[in-house]
């Protein structure tokens, strides 16, 4: 991976925890208190401002019901979305 395709990532990423997110009907406090990250940074990464650890995307992943590989890949519209 280039350093040119970050920006494409972390927009992928933002996009996306924000989709699943609202999917689940979460609000960014209620998923970072069941992931147990602080929901400063569940809005941070959302803006693009923070770049998580892996530990981060993995327990937000879980709370979510996605893999991190869901979380990183192209934004596909949920279903609650189709």
């Amino acid at each position: 991976m280039q350093e040119s395709e970050f920006p494409e990532l972390k927009s992928r990423l933002s996009e996306n925890i924000k989709r699943f997110r609202k999917a689940k009907g979460f609000a960014q406090e209620r998923l970072g208190l069941e992931a147990g990250v602080d929901r400063t940074l569940v809005s941070k990464i959302e803006r693009q401002i923070a770049n998580p650890t892996l530990e981060i995307l993995a327990k937000l992943a879980s709370q979510l019901d996605v893999t991190v590989v869901d979380l990183l890949s192209p934004v596909r519209p949920t279903k609650r979305e189709r």
